[in-house]
């Protein structure tokens, strides 16, 4: 099968939309396929919104200042309303768990990518928003900043997380530029400073490259460089920084940055260029893993290259980029959705989370902005059944109904969830005393596959037009 090397950003866009409330909520099962969990391992079953998922209202406000159409415009407002408005009594964002679902009530990292989806938008779309809608985005940013403060006092220091910090520092240099509140103008540079001080690994893989220690005591006591998914998180603010100050030592650490993932990358068995999952250094011992790691999720640190390729060309950092872009391209589905990971052979493999899909959104409406036929597509009905199936596990989605499954004789997973509903289950087998599943939640009609030795066999008979889509080490050999 011969792939395209250029990724469908409207079909990307519109199974997102599929997931968004009448609310303005993002829902989503929400892998992590890195961490490999999910709400489903912390015995949570959380599948309503997420503020990790907050780059995809950055990035429709992008698509919208494109192409302005009323019915963008209402769901922008719809999606600003709510993330703007579910606020924990501390002030910190509700909906922060992610792969932990609801049991998690705090961490800087969700607070802050939940005021930069917000802040985006008004950077990007702003021109087409009442004044209200305005002040109100503005508002949340700053209280859920001041509520922040509990982690280090607002300021980078020793015990924070590098991308995390940094993240905050981005929402800190965004607010200022959105703003008449100047309150951060004089901070931004010397965190900035301290961050790099603090975190930053010169020579990992190469004397041109470097990587951020996840912590100050990774450094002191040895430990990971972050995972590559992380770091346009950290690009992104010097990038920032440079452009504010003018200091050109900003700019050339985060093309230092930007080399250390580009030429960690690795190929995976389907010829596709992949990310590095991340280093362990001691001293001066480094080791390096690979695998597994994820497909979906590599928007960020993409996008963080998107604007240092702004900044002056750079012929290797083109060329990664497009060498991403084919992956994205070769783990599409026909849905728009991409395969999540590989080498867990397990749910992580397949079950795509809505946040994770929101930060490729993010890099390639920045890259190829949206067609003129881009809300149509988006707001389309999705009437055809979409199933990812792997050697231990399958995901699929008909209408509103999902579900995560194991093939015959492979595992033991049967999630089912919709995707206007905060929560999802696991059905039980028949002769234990569990409730039986609900029927609001129960999937009409689910595919079944038996894997054999020498690939993977439909053996259902359901009539539903599908597609399905195989990765991993075996091929799919169609309906036995």
């Amino acid at each position: 099968m011969e792939h395209t090397t250029t990724p469908d950003t409207a079909a990307l866009a519109g199974w997102l939309h599929s997931w968004v409330t009448d609310e303005g909520a993002i829902n989503g099962f929400h892998n992590h396929s890195v961490w490999g969990t999910n709400p489903f391992s912390f015995l949570d079953f959380t599948s309503g919104h997420t503020t990790f998922a907050g780059p995809a209202v950055g990035a429709l406000a992008q698509a919208l200042a494109q192409r302005p159409d009323e019915r963008g415009v209402a769901l922008l407002r719809r999606l600003l309303r709510y993330q703007s408005s579910e606020v924990q009594p501390d002030g910190q964002y509700q909906h922060i768990g992610f792969q932990v679902g609801e049991s998690a009530t705090s961490g800087l990292i969700h607070n802050a990518v939940g005021s930069l989806g917000m802040l985006l938008a008004l950077r990007h779309a702003g021109h087409l928003l009442p004044d209200d809608d305005i002040a109100a985005v503005l508002k949340a940013v700053r209280a859920n900043l001041d509520a922040c403060e509990v982690y280090g006092g607002g300021r980078p220091g020793e015990d924070g997380t590098c991308n995390q910090e940094y993240a905050r520092v981005w929402v800190k240099q965004l607010y200022t530029e959105l703003s008449d509140d100047k309150s951060y103008v004089d901070q931004i540079p010397v965190d900035l400073a301290e961050l790099v001080r603090l975190f930053h690994h010169r020579g990992v893989p190469d004397a041109d490259s470097a990587g951020t220690f996840r912590t100050v005591r990774d450094r002191a006591e040895g430990g990971i460089l972050e995972p590559a998914e992380y770091y346009g998180l950290m690009i992104v603010p010097l990038v920032l920084g440079y452009r504010a100050q003018g200091d050109p030592e900003l700019l050339a650490e985060a093309r230092r940055l930007c080399r250390h993932v580009a030429r960690a990358a690795w190929t995976d068995d389907a010829g596709a260029t992949r990310y590095h999952r991340y280093f362990y250094v001691q001293g001066e011992r480094v080791l390096k893993t690979d695998t597994p790691m994820l497909i979906a999720g590599m928007g960020l640190t993409l996008y963080g290259i998107h604007e240092v390729l702004a900044e002056g060309p750079d012929a290797e950092l083109e060329a990664f980029t497009e060498a991403c872009l084919a992956t994205y391209a070769r783990y599409q589905t026909p849905a728009g959705y991409f395969a999540s990971a590989s080498g867990w052979h397990n749910e992580a493999d397949i079950a795509p989370s809505t946040a994770w899909h929101a930060h490729d959104l993010m890099f390639l409406m920045a890259r190829f902005g949206a067609d003129e036929d881009f809300w149509d597509r988006v707001l389309a009905p999705r009437p055809r059944q979409s199933v990812l199936v792997s050697d231990r596990a399958f995901w699929a989605e008909s209408g509103v109904h999902w579900c995560v499954r194991s093939p015959l004789t492979a595992g033991d997973l049967h999630l089912y969830g919709r995707k206007d509903s905060a929560h999802f289950t696991r059905e039980f087998f028949a002769w234990t005393d569990r409730a039986p599943l609900p029927d609001e939640l129960r999937y009409p009609g689910p595919p079944e596959f038996f894997v054999a030795n020498d690939g993977i066999y439909r053996v259902d008979r359901g009539e539903t037009t599908t597609d399905i889509t195989a990765v991993g080490p075996l091929p799919y050999r169609g309906l036995l």
